[in-house]
């Protein structure tokens, strides 16, 4: 997901990469760089929140290790973008693995003083790999504030062939995240492959 999302936002922007160890971030960095033209850098999580203007969670679990507890800081008052998506494999299917509750909530528990999108759940990591900028998937966009959606969808217009959606408050992040599994498994039932989503009127 990580490389996807860098491979569509990296026309007209400055991609930074964080993990828990800088240096296979920064080679990973040098490797966009090169396939994608453009500039990516790699770094730490700490220094990359530090550096970053927006930040886009490409993490497994947001209570893993303790990450986001040490984020707090360096992302405060910062849009924080979670595309995290709770499921697991269980008799051939994925099953979204929340009950009441999401994991952009969660994020935003710990990030109190950022503030937290949920949004991007539906992109397929590796066909905004190879198409880039060029895939027009709607983004549904769910967060407590307008203003932050206004925001985020001013800057992904501005990168990206995507429409953002409003989808309400950040609560609306259960259903969200929760089609992610369905999505994949339509289309591994039906053969058609990954999909994503355009909604029609």
């Amino acid at each position: 997901m990580g490389r996807g999302v860098a491979a569509l936002l990296s026309p007209g922007n400055e991609i930074l990469l964080g993990s828990r160890d800088p240096a296979r971030s920064r080679k990973t960095a040098e490797d966009l760089s090169r396939i994608l033209g453009g500039s990516v850098r790699g770094g730490s999580n700490e220094e990359i929140a530090e550096r970053c203007e927006l930040a886009i969670l490409c993490i497994p679990d947001p209570s893993e290790s303790g990450l986001l507890e040490r984020l707090q800081e360096p992302l405060r008052a910062k849009i924080v973008v979670s595309p995290i998506v709770p499921m697991r494999f269980e008799s051939g299917l994925f099953i979204y693995s929340k009950l009441s509750w999401s994991a952009a909530e969660d994020v935003a528990g710990v990030l109190r003083g950022s503030r937290v999108v949920a949004a991007l759940h539906h992109l397929p990591a590796l066909t905004i790999q190879r198409r880039a900028r060029s895939v027009n998937f709607d983004v549904l966009v769910a967060c407590d504030e307008r203003i932050d959606f206004e925001e985020f969808a001013e800057f992904l217009k501005a990168a990206t062939d995507l429409r953002p959606l409003y989808a309400g408050p950040l609560k609306s992040a259960r259903i969200l995240e929760s089609l992610t599994p369905l999505l994949i498994n339509c289309g591994k039932l039906n053969k058609l492959g990954s999909l994503s989503l355009r909604l029609v009127s």
